[in-house]
């Protein structure tokens, strides 16, 4: 089988050496810089393939080929898999659809908010016949140590669950990702679950609400610890997401009873199905993000200046996770006229950090809705429309 990975990124360096590593899988990469394209080469052939470590394993793969033109390694793929930020997907679904053969599986690791409508609106303007499919976030915590060469794997994590679309499809593909990614990957109802299951909306926006909410402008001499940084405060904001998207449900399965969302966990219990053993202390919401060894070392997203450093708003954690993730959310409660007064604090806090406009007056009405992938920017304005397009 033909992989292609589209990304360039710590996701993408792991994908690519977990899976050439293997028997009877032929690896491309594609990502669209050239730069990226050169350091990818000059690392792959300074380490004889890409290593990738983690605490009890050494294993290096080697991609066939890595490209920043999709003619020359998307052609043939019979699975596609986007392991990049969510606002590049429109971008990189655009580039590949030309190249793409009929039936090709396409997947984005993590999906995020709503990728299959974003998808579908792609691929329906070429009229390219696939099937999708979305992780509800990425295997594993993991950086790259020398670009196209070595990535360490900090943690994995014991599950994760995949959408997919047409959804008859999630078995099939939930039993390949299984065995390219080594570990259990599963099938749940459909992409609305799985958009509103996606705990990066609430744990990322959120720590960063929590931890520089009340930031005064001066510069940090190092990086505040993220997951571990984690104090009370912050745990109660996570709380009150979590308890938000779960009256959403609540709400959804009571006016559509064939909904299945039970995949929409509470955040305390994801954490403890996706971390498991990693987890020192699972006695609150707390503890278990500061004794989770999955989590050691890893600081929040910083930028320097001649003072020091400052926080990078426009980091993933917010750039991703905001528009792309609980905007979504957002959205979705507002066509039910759900009040989401947590979600409404992060986002008009993570708006103005990222010099975007969602809400207005408590509406999702802003400029930036055109760019997010909120229900009402492809037009579904009831409710219904949302459902007939799940």
């Amino acid at each position: 089988m033909q992989i292609t990975i589209c990304g360039g990124g710590n996701g993408a360096h792991t994908l690519a050496g977990l899976i050439s590593a293997k028997q009877d899988y032929r690896v491309n990469v594609y990502t669209p810089l050239s730069d990226e394209v050169q350091r990818w080469h000059q690392g792959i052939e300074a380490g004889g393939g890409i290593t990738l470590v983690s605490h009890d394993r050494l294993l290096i793969g080697r991609p066939h080929r890595v490209s920043d033109d999709p003619s020359s390694v998307v052609p043939g793929s019979q699975l596609v898999l986007l392991s990049l930020p969510a606002f590049a997907h429109e971008i990189i679904l655009r580039d590949v659809a030309p190249y793409l053969g009929d039936g090709a599986w396409i997947g984005a690791l993590p999906a995020r908010g709503a990728f299959d409508w974003c998808a579908r609106e792609v691929l329906g303007e070429v009229e390219k016949p696939s099937v999708l499919f979305g992780l509800q976030t990425l295997p594993w915590a993991c950086r790259i140590r020398e670009y196209g060469r070595e990535v360490e794997i900090l943690g994995t994590k014991a599950a994760v669950d995949l959408a997919a679309w047409p959804s008859d499809h999630a078995e099939g593909i939930s039993a390949l990702l299984s065995d390219l990614l080594e570990m259990p990957v599963c099938p749940i109802s459909g992409f609305l679950s799985l958009t509103l299951a996606s705990t990066g909306q609430l744990i990322h926006p959120g720590v960063m609400y929590g931890l520089f909410r009340d930031w005064d402008g001066q510069p940090y001499a190092e990086a505040p610890l993220f997951y571990h940084g984690i104090d009370a405060a912050t745990a109660d904001i996570l709380q009150q997401l979590s308890d938000e998207v779960q009256s959403l449900r609540a709400l959804l399965e009571a006016r559509f009873p064939e909904l299945d969302l039970s995949a929409v966990m509470p955040l305390y219990d994801w954490l403890l199905r996706a971390y498991g053993d990693t987890i020192g202390d699972p006695s609150s919401l707390l503890n278990c993000f500061v004794s989770n060894t999955g989590y050691v070392g890893l600081r929040a997203p910083m930028r320097p200046t001649d003072q020091g450093l400052v926080p990078d708003f426009r980091a993933r954690y917010l750039a991703e996770d905001v528009p792309y993730g609980l905007v979504v959310t957002r959205g979705i409660a507002e066509l039910v006229d759900l009040p989401t007064p947590m979600i409404d604090q992060v986002i008009t806090w993570a708006q103005e950090a990222l010099e975007q406009e969602f809400l207005i007056g408590g509406r999702l009405i802003g400029r930036s809705v055109a760019t997010s992938r909120a229900p009402q920017r492809y037009g579904l304005n009831s409710l219904d429309e949302v459902m007939r397009a799940a």
